[in-house]
C-alpha cells in the first residue's frame, strides 16, 4: 500500500462495469504522478486539492489497477495557486522531461521543466492557454502540473455531472413506494 501526499491534477469519470467511478491524478512535490480509481468522491475534491491518500494495487483482467482506499485533505502540504499561462512551445529533453515555455498572463516569460505526465499538452494545439498548479517550496516556486484550459473545463464539468448523479442516486423516489420492514 502506498501513502501519498500530493495535489489533484486530474479528475475523470470512468466506467467500471455497470458503475461510474472517478480516476484521479495526483502529483507530488517531488514530481511523481499517480493515477488511481476513487469510488464515491467527496464534494470538496477538485483540481488543486491538497490530499493525503492510501493507494492499493489490485490485480485484475486488464492488469493492475490502483485504487484509493483512504482520502483526506492534507494539512501538511503548502497551499497551491493556479496561474494562467499562454504556452508557446513544448520540447522534449534527453532525460525524457518536457520543457514548457511561454508567457504568463500577468506579463513575463516562463520556462518550466516537468515530467510528461504532469504536462498533458498536445504540441499540435500550440499556442494554447493553460493553468499551472504552483506552490512555494523552501522559498522557491514549484510547478506541480500544467493543465490546458480546455481540459480543465472538461474536468470541472465532469465533476459537476458526477455530483449531480450522486445527488440523484441518494434521492430515489422508487424507495418511497416499497414496503418497509415488518
Amino acid at each position: 500500500m502506498l501513502e501519498i501526499n500530493g495535489y489533484v491534477s486530474g479528475i475523470r469519470p470512468k466506467r467500471a462495469g455497470k458503475t461510474i467511478v472517478v480516476e484521479v491524478s495526483v502529483s507530488t512535490l517531488s514530481g511523481e504522478s499517480y493515477e488511481a480509481v476513487l469510488h464515491n468522491p467527496p464534494d470538496w475534491l477538485e483540481i488543486g486539492s491538497k490530499i493525503a491518500c492510501k493507494i492499493e494495487q489490485i490485480p485484475g483482467r486488464q492488469g493492475v489497477t490502483q485504487v484509493v482506499l483512504e482520502l483526506r485533505p492534507s494539512p501538511t502540504l503548502p497551499d497551491i495557486a493556479q496561474v494562467e499561462l499562454s504556452i508557446e512551445s513544448v520540447k522534449g529533453t534527453p532525460d525524457g522531461s518536457l520543457m514548457v515555455e511561454g508567457r504568463k498572463e500577468g506579463g513575463g516569460l516562463f520556462s518550466y521543466l516537468l515530467k510528461p505526465e504532469n504536462a498533458a499538452i498536445d504540441e499540435a494545439s500550440l499556442p494554447c492557454r493553460a493553468v499551472a498548479l504552483k506552490t512555494q517550496q523552501m522559498g522557491a516556486d514549484k510547478v506541480i502540473a500544467i493543465i490546458p484550459v480546455k481540459n480543465l473545463q472538461i474536468m470541472r464539468r465532469a465533476k459537476e455531472l458526477m455530483m449531480q448523479l450522486k445527488k440523484e442516486e441518494e434521492y430515489r423516489p422508487e424507495l418511497e413506494f416499497l414496503p418497509g420492514p415488518l
